[in-house]
């Protein structure tokens, strides 16, 4: 005689064999309680946490750094997708902090600007005359030119398709200002005219970045000889001005000096035209 029939989602348990039924959809276990969904998924991005929020400065200078690094990687013609890639974040958050390419090439230049402004004042406190100042200071852009080349081509390919004059003009304008600052004050000691330190600082930095490039791409003669022989030739006019009468202890560093700004925005090194010349009309 057959025994009681045993429903079929028991048989397992019965037996000893197999697992206990899963209950059905909807059911919840006996005593099991509230379902634990501390590790369900969010919908927000998984990773580490967040840590302290960073200022908008901050924030800058990493994008920067990452605009540098892409920039040295993949040359001067860098996009601003590669730009943004480099720094992990999209185009439209990069545009958020410079507004466009332009405004990210205006801000690296001017980091630019600040840290060959560094060597000089640095290249002034190891001089001993001020031929050697001329010297440390056409070398410290050279140095610029072939050691951060890339970087040096993408400031100048966007300052020239920037429709904004100044825009275009500006790391000229930065570099030419740190000049003028020590040759304005340089030409005030020995009596000069000191009005001339704005246009020769221009010329000083036209001069020697084309030189730069030129040398970068024929590579004719050492460095050491470049330098050399834009020293010769910027020495003989500084010294026909009378700073060949001027010793180093007497030259500003620059440091504290006051500056002015012209109307293209540029710095002006105090220039102060001697007495009897008239100044430039407003």
């Amino acid at each position: 005689m057959a025994g009681p029939r045993i429903p079929s989602s028991l048989a397992g348990v019965t037996s000893g064999k197999g697992s206990p039924p899963t209950p059905a959809s909807g059911e919840a276990q006996a005593g099991a309680g509230p379902p634990d969904r501390s590790e369900a998924p969010t919908g927000g991005r998984v990773g580490r946490p967040r840590g302290p929020r960073r200022s908008r400065d901050e924030r800058r200078t990493e994008l920067l750094d990452a605009a540098e690094r892409a920039i040295q990687r993949i040359g001067p013609t860098a996009s601003m997708d590669e730009l943004a890639a480099e720094a992990g974040i999209t185009k439209p958050i990069l545009y958020s902090h410079f507004g466009d390419k332009a405004g990210l090439a205006q801000a690296l230049a001017v980091r630019v600007a600040a840290e060959l402004g560094e060597a000089i004042s640095t290249s002034l406190g190891q001089a001993s005359t001020p031929q050697q100042i001329v010297a440390s200071t056409i070398g410290a852009f050279c140095s610029f030119i072939e050691n951060r080349n890339d970087l040096y081509r993408f400031l100048i390919q966007t300052s020239i398709s920037n429709p904004d004059k100044r825009a275009r003009t500006k790391l000229i304008a930065d570099f030419a200002g740190q000049i003028s600052v020590v040759l304005g004050g340089g030409l005030r000691q020995v009596g000069a005219d000191s009005g001339a330190a704005e246009p020769w600082s221009f010329a000083i930095v036209g001069m020697t970045l084309a030189s730069g490039e030129w040398w970068l791409d024929r590579r004719s003669m050492s460095k050491d000889d470049l330098v050399s022989y834009l020293t010769q030739l910027l020495w003989s006019g500084l010294a026909g001005a009378g700073l060949d009468k001027l010793g180093v202890q007497n030259l500003p560093s620059g440091a504290g000096a006051v500056d002015d700004e012209s109307d293209d925005g540029s710095v002006v090194g105090n220039v102060t035209p001697l007495p009897g010349r008239l100044a430039a009309p407003d």
